[in-house]
């Protein structure tokens, strides 16, 4: 069941046109780009999809740590 809701954890982060979906790892599981995207250069639009696809990975990891949270017990992950 835990490992069931820790595999279930996406993040996304969009901005311009560009969306990212990570996991709780922050691997890249979704990459879409609206028209308005492309009036990007090349690396602008490169820097883009890191830049957002290092949000993502912020929000699926606290995502997961709410889930650790919850099941393990009190002072074994941060203070709460």
């Amino acid at each position: 069941m835990l490992g069931e809701q820790l595999d279930a954890i996406r993040a996304t982060a969009s901005d311009g046109g560009v969306t990212v979906t990570v996991d709780l790892h922050g691997k890249p599981v979704g990459l879409e780009f609206a028209r308005e995207a492309f009036a990007r250069t090349p690396s602008a639009l490169a820097e883009a999809v890191r830049r957002l696809a290092d949000r993502a990975a912020a929000d699926a990891l606290a995502q997961g740590m709410a889930v650790l949270t919850d099941v393990l017990p009190a002072g074994l992950i941060g203070d709460r």
